[in-house]
């Protein structure tokens, strides 16, 4: 689980291999679900594990959507060249690159007591651990904004002799990456090849020659097919974001069910919906857009916590101090008065916040809650996709039959996307007995109307029920497992990203999304339009950018051109 967040609470990676595809991501016991969580402790029996909800606070949307924030007394009254809303990747890529640009007179504001968005992190007496984004691929070459990030963050250590990027060997994901589980035993990789019949491995080869096809090409207007950001991609093949992946795949005659369980793992993990949800651009954005692994190299970049690394490091070098504002609900917005009402409830303090700039980091469906004025979005013009994450402190790290354990772990079966090992990557000096695994599950829906159901489901369960959930799930995979669990940490993510359905990437939605209103400008990831860390932080960048030029104010280095588009 995007990345916004993308970027995702978490994403996915399906790239291209010769053989098979290096996809990323991610029985039933005789007790039920409820005795996997309850069952009493006898002499031999461990206790039974520790339950929380971690995360975003749900009562505090709730406030929002009702308003009931809205009104009261103001204790204090700010003025500054720029208010940012949103402590997620996008607003804290803002108030770095602001800050790179000198300015020191912004607030950043955000609503939950924590910063990070579905970037957020955690921590469990084992070990930190993601609560939703996870890891970040390395940038092609034409991305040298987010290099220059890396590079800020120490994550790039230097360029060898070819000028290629050097990576702290810390942030690369340690082998092995994956691993899937099915028929009662685990295999190597996340492509289920076991058995296959000659036709299904024909079509595999047929989908890759597409692929191939397709990779590194550009359009008649001389930019690439796909590109990061997508805004930046050709216009030759988006009318494939009418029409779904499924029936892309339907008109390359590609039905093998292996093939789709693939594709479809990839868009469930990378945007929360099935292969019908998501648009055919889309779909194939995920393949290409950083050129098929074969041809480009690269690594998966990666943190206990996961991109909550990234965050803090952005909102560190930003140095905000007392201008960080957690805890702080913006609760009325006036764009073309350059005014936010904002409510602390923690204390109870009201602020009037007046701003030269406003840059909306926030997702961009609450902002048309909170206007003075007509939103020029319509209701429901977006749709998000919600998310079930849960981190698992385990006594004994899993194993298994087959495969050992990998940094990615899926099964074949059932709606999860299996878990990633937060601990996978300490060193033979760093390792402690247990483990730290991450859970998801994206709660995919049709519609509005399943969406809304699904979110229902979600904040409706208590932490029991989750737990159950999640321990059922696992147990599926690993029989046993129940007893050697000591926590559990459930994050319930109830629009965690922006859904890249059929006609929503270049149309009119989207193109009033993302459009300014009076002095605000919305540059959260979800007016991309895909849910991935990269889009957030060109977003974020890319509105800096503006500010300044708002405020009559230069960019001091020549990545001001490369992240316009």
């Amino acid at each position: 689980m995007s990345p916004e967040t993308d970027d995702r609470p978490a994403r996915s990676r399906l790239l291209a291999s010769p053989r098979g595809p290096r996809v990323k991501r991610r029985g039933f016991l005789g007790a039920t679900a409820g005795t996997l969580a309850t069952a009493a402790c006898g002499p031999s029996t461990p206790p039974p594990p520790a339950i929380a909800f971690v995360g975003p606070d749900p009562e505090r949307s709730h406030h929002l959507r009702e308003g009931t924030w809205r009104e009261g007394p103001v204790h204090e009254t700010i003025h500054t060249d720029v208010a940012i809303v949103g402590g997620g990747v996008a607003g804290s890529a803002a108030a770095w690159r602001l800050r790179r640009a000198g300015l020191a007179d912004l607030h950043l504001f955000e609503l939950e007591d924590e910063v990070g968005g579905t970037a957020r992190g955690g921590e469990l007496p084992r070990s930190r651990h993601p609560l939703g984004a996870h890891y970040l691929p390395t940038p092609p070459p034409d991305c040298p904004a987010l290099e220059r990030l890396l590079t800020d963050l120490g994550v790039i250590l230097g360029r060898d002799a070819h000028g290629r990027p050097e990576y702290a060997p810390s942030a690369i994901a340690a082998a092995p990456l994956e691993r899937h589980f099915g028929r009662g035993r685990w295999y190597e990789g996340l492509y289920p090849a076991a058995g296959e019949t000659a036709e299904e491995a024909a079509q595999w080869a047929r989908w890759h020659a597409h692929l191939r096809a397709l990779d590194g090409r550009r359009g008649g207007d001389g930019k690439p097919l796909f590109a990061i950001p997508v805004a930046r991609s050709s216009a030759e093949l988006r009318h494939l974001d009418a029409v779904s992946f499924a029936q892309h795949l339907d008109e390359l005659e590609l039905r093998s069910e292996r093939l789709r369980w693939a594709l479809d793992y990839a868009c469930r993990d990378d945007y929360g919906c099935t292969l019908a949800q998501t648009s055919a651009f889309a779909g194939l954005h995920h393949f290409l857009a950083r050129g098929l692994e074969e041809t480009r190299g690269g690594f998966l970049l990666t943190w206990p916590e996961g991109n909550a690394r990234l965050v803090r490091g952005m909102l560190e070098r930003a140095d905000l101090g007392a201008r960080l504002h957690r805890g702080a609900a913006v609760v009325a917005v006036d764009p073309h008065a350059g005014e936010l009402r904002v409510h602390c409830p923690g204390d109870g303090r009201r602020l009037r916040v007046h701003a030269r700039s406003i840059l909306w980091a926030a997702p961009r469906f609450v902002l048309g809650r909170l206007l003075v004025g007509p939103d020029p979005l319509p209701v429901g013009a977006l749709t998000y996709a919600p998310w079930l994450v849960a981190s698992v402190e385990v006594r004994n790290a899993p194993r298994g039959v087959g495969a050992r354990l990998a940094w990615d772990n899926v099964p074949l079966a059932g709606s999860s996307l299996g878990y990633v090992v937060a601990t996978h990557g300490e060193t033979a000096d760093e390792r402690q007995p247990g483990a730290v695994l991450t859970y998801y599950e994206p709660l995919c829906g049709d519609g509005p109307a399943e969406l809304a159901a699904q979110r229902q489901r979600l904040l409706a369960g208590d932490r029991s029920h989750w737990a159950d959930h999640v321990i059922s799930a696992l147990a599926a995979m690993h029989p046993g497992i129940a007893s050697e669990i000591s926590e559990v940490a459930i994050t319930r993510w109830g629009h965690a990203m922006i859904r890249p359905v059929p006609g929503l990437l270049f149309g009119e939605n989207l193109a009033l999304a993302s459009a300014p209103i009076g002095r605000l400008r919305p540059c959260a990831a979800d007016v991309a339009g895909l849910p991935l860390f990269e889009e957030a932080f060109y977003k974020g960048s890319r509105a800096a950018l503006a500010a300044l030029a708002d405020l009559g104010r230069a960019a001091p280095d020549a990545l001001a051109d490369e992240i316009f588009i």
